[in-house]
């Protein structure tokens, strides 16, 4: 049956409630404390009726028991649990979390709203035991007479954030590391200059040097311009083509200690930005000392044993060349082969790689140990030998013994007719290159699949990075932005005011200042409300390197406070209306008999005069009823001239001293420093009078009432942060009376609110006097306790101030 038909008159509030309407409807409330829907209070009804409406998860707990109702979008939250929730204490449907959040219901309930972001909660709404993470607000909901009935949850689930939140933080950590523990040395040059980006901790260990990143290599390696090593970076990054080297020399200069010189194969692999142009080069090598100087060993020992051939016998060459302490203990493979490919000497080093002795290693071709998938290069690099040239950087892989694979990078010349070769085991090394690959796109993944709006820009703006999050939201693409000022993309561009604001807020970030803020942004599908966070981004030496943005649409969350918002204005309206409608009532009631009497001709005169002069008391309480709802809109217009606010005092205190019970002592306590006021003087001393009226009934046992005056500058100790800079006059009526607890004086300033019971005062004293300060510029603030007095502060522009 559609929901419609299930409307009887009372429950209209269900209309357009979806399921959980439905279901409030059908339900059977015969036997429930609230009974029929019908009869529910209005406060629940209204309540009720704005939740169900609503598409984010919201749940209300009404009463003292907090019996539970909640709207479609919270039906997923309570999983099994939905069935039998409804109108049942929260603390038995959610039981397993009612010590957790307990006490934020009862602060609640208290009348204090509260807010806590991402809560770990383990929940049982699936029927076993869960960690989930939440975002959620409690909030009292109050019935006319301020008294809180009922507490308000809006909720989110973040578990997947923050599960991810975790994830990306671990494997960066770990990407990191693998990062400064490659064997190979790594180095990112930026710009013309080749200025340092980042090193590993293997290039800090070959240059002897730690302070790299930020200095150009001029600056921070001076013994590289006088091996002549810059006119190759030059190149490189004047014509984006690579440089590569074997055996390089290179004598380091340490900051400490004495120069080393190394032997090392690199490549100089230049790098495009997102433009396309050269952005700098990447150095990345192996330092081949021991190697090369090993073969360096070796060629010598060669040549020697060539000169003894000329001089002893074959057998005497090979038994000194057995005997050869390099060819014992290099971890180097070396070896002889002849043009069949039979490796015909081999040192130790072969077998302790791939385990085969060097019989096993003699009595077969080489290739048959060859992976079938590098036997072509194999083929096409034995050709080269055969053709006399040089084998240089050469990688395949080799069959070991136990049936693995190992990966080998050669080095190999012709002489003689035999093949002299050296080979490095590098299968580390490759499967550490793998898995960082392998890593940075897992990274890559997480990035683009996040539902946070995710993006980078460099320290000058230009942004880097946006994932798919973020460009779904303005219909662009990466290459439409990237490259562009963050605060001149879509995402901005279209809000007035919105790029300058961006612009301050990425500065402040790039100088080291996290920076969150609430955007209201006009984009291509409508206005939304992001919570956007700047954070600096730093690089492995602590230095800033980037500006990370984050942002996280809030609008709809929004919207419905903003329905709160103006639910509690209406009910403030009303509030007001009936006030000046009971007080207009009191007010005609004696100036209409005074007017039936002086139609009367027979009336008695004396009688007469009387009904008359109590009419025109009554005029004048009303005029002044009227000038206070004028001083509490604001609208009433002031004849501001400057006050001198010391004898403005005086004149006050003494006026008191002569009419107030003399069981309530006086003082005036002006200050030297008390600068001029500019305002209207009657207002003035009429809210003076008003509030000094209010402390003395807070007394009505007699006690002291005090008036002062200071000059006091904004900002400053103890100054409200709503005022413009400057210098003020603080006028202070303070009262040695009972005081107000904190919801009263919360609503202090509300009109026709008062504490003194019928008929004894309007409830406009303070409304009128708060209107009155800020008409002027100012602003009034109220500090008291239970027992502990009442302290009233009028903060006015000194005369001094435009």
């Amino acid at each position: 049956m559609p929901l419609e038909q299930l409307l009887v008159p009372g429950t209209e509030f269900l209309r357009d409630g979806g399921h959980v309407a439905r279901r409030v409807a059908m339900h059977d409330w015969s036997a429930h404390p609230l009974g029929p829907p019908q009869s529910w209070p209005t406060e629940l009804k209204t309540s009720l009726s704005m939740m169900l409406g609503s598409r984010f998860a919201m749940c209300l707990g009404w009463g003292p028991d907090l019996l539970l109702f909640y709207n479609d979008a919270y039906v997923p939250v309570l999983g099994v649990k939905e069935p039998t929730a409804l109108g049942r204490p929260l603390r038995e449907v959610w039981h397993e979390l009612w010590d957790d959040v307990r006490g934020m219901a009862e602060m609640a309930m208290s009348g204090t709203a509260t807010w806590v972001e991402d809560m770990y909660l383990r929940m049982e709404r699936n029927g076993v035991p869960e960690d989930t993470w939440w975002t959620f607000t409690y909030s009292p909901v109050r019935q006319a007479d301020g008294r809180v009935v009922a507490m308000l949850c809006i909720t989110h689930e973040t578990t997947r954030r923050v599960l991810t939140q975790h994830r990306l933080a671990d494997e960066r950590a770990r990407l990191a590391r693998m990062f400064d523990q490659a064997p190979a040395f790594m180095a990112m040059l930026r710009g013309p200059e080749h200025r340092f980006e980042f090193a590993n901790a293997a290039y800090l260990h070959l240059v002897g040097r730690d302070d790299l990143v930020g200095r150009t290599v001029a600056e921070a390696l001076p013994e590289v311009v006088r091996q002549g090593w810059m006119p190759v970076l030059d190149e490189v990054y004047r014509s984006g083509r690579p440089h590569a080297e074997q055996d390089a020399r290179f004598v380091a200069e340490p900051e400490h200690g004495a120069p080393q010189e190394h032997y090392l194969d690199f490549v100089f692999q230049p790098f495009t930005d997102q433009d396309g142009s050269i952005g700098g080069l990447v150095l990345v090598g192996m330092d081949n000392t021991r190697r090369t100087r090993t073969e360096q060993a070796l060629r010598r020992r060669e040549a020697e044993l060539e000169q003894l051939n000329r001089e002893l016998e074959q057998r005497v060459a090979e038994h000194a060349q057995e005997r050869s302490l390099n060819w014992q203990v290099t971890p180097d493979m070396l070896g002889v082969f002849d043009r069949d490919g039979i490796l015909e000497r081999s040192n130790p080093a072969w077998q302790q790689v791939l385990g085969w002795s060097h019989e096993e290693l003699a009595a077969r071709p080489m290739r048959e140990l060859l992976h079938p998938g590098d036997r072509g290069a194999a083929a096409a690099a034995r050709q080269r030998l055969h053709a006399g040239e040089p084998l240089l950087g050469f990688e395949c892989r080799m069959r070991a013994r136990d049936g693995s694979y190992r990966t080998l990078s050669w080095v190999a010349t012709p002489q003689g007719g035999k093949f002299y070769c050296s080979a490095r085991d590098v299968t580390a090394h490759r499967a550490a290159v793998a898995a960082l690959a392998e890593s940075q796109a897992q990274l890559r993944n997480l990035f683009e699949t996040s539902f946070q709006l995710q993006g980078m820009c460099a320290l000058d703006g230009t942004l880097l990075d946006a994932n798919q999050t973020a460009l779904a939201m303005i219909g662009a693409s990466r290459e439409d932005v990237v490259g562009r000022t963050f605060w001149d993309t879509p995402w901005f561009a279209g809000t007035p005011g919105m790029p300058e604001r961006i612009r301050a807020g990425v500065l402040r970030a790039a100088a080291g200042e996290p920076v969150h803020d609430e955007l209201e942004l006009v984009l291509p599908d409508g206005r939304r409300v992001l919570e956007l966070s700047l954070r600096p981004f730093r690089g492995a030496d602590g230095r800033i390197t980037a500006v990370v943005q984050e942002a996280i649409d809030i609008t709809e969350r929004r919207i419905a406070e903003e329905a709160l918002r103006q639910s509690q204005k209406l009910e403030a309206m009303g509030q007001l209306t009936g006030g000046v409608a009971h007080d207009f009532n009191n007010l005609l009631a004696p100036i209409m008999a005074a007017l039936e009497l002086a139609a009367d001709p027979a009336a008695n005169p004396e009688r007469r005069a009387r009904t008359i002069a109590v009419a025109r008391q009554s005029t004048e309480r009303a005029a002044m009823l009227v000038q206070r709802l004028l001083a509490f809109a604001r609208k009433q217009p002031l004849q501001t001239v400057v006050v001198d606010v010391c004898a403005l005092l005086e004149g006050i205190g003494a006026l008191m001293r002569s009419s107030f019970d003399p069981r309530v002592r006086i003082q005036v306590h002006a200050g030297a420093d008390t600068p001029p006021a500019r305002a209207d003087w009657n207002q003035l001393e009429m809210a003076l009078l008003n509030l000094g009226v209010n402390a003395r009934d807070a007394m009505p046992e007699g006690g002291t009432l005090t008036l002062s005056a200071r000059g006091a500058e904004v900002p400053g100790p103890g100054a409200p942060r709503a005022l413009p800079a400057g210098r003020y006059a603080v006028i202070t009526v303070a009262d040695t009376g009972a005081g107000m607890d904190e919801a009263t004086r919360a609503r202090a300033i509300e009109p026709f609110f008062s504490t003194k019971g019928v008929g004894k005062g309007t409830g406009l004293g303070l409304s009128m006097a708060h209107g009155l300060a800020l008409q002027l510029g100012g602003c009034l603030h109220i500090d008291s306790a239970p027992g502990e007095g009442t302290m009233v502060e009028l903060w006015l522009p000194s005369a001094g101030e435009p």
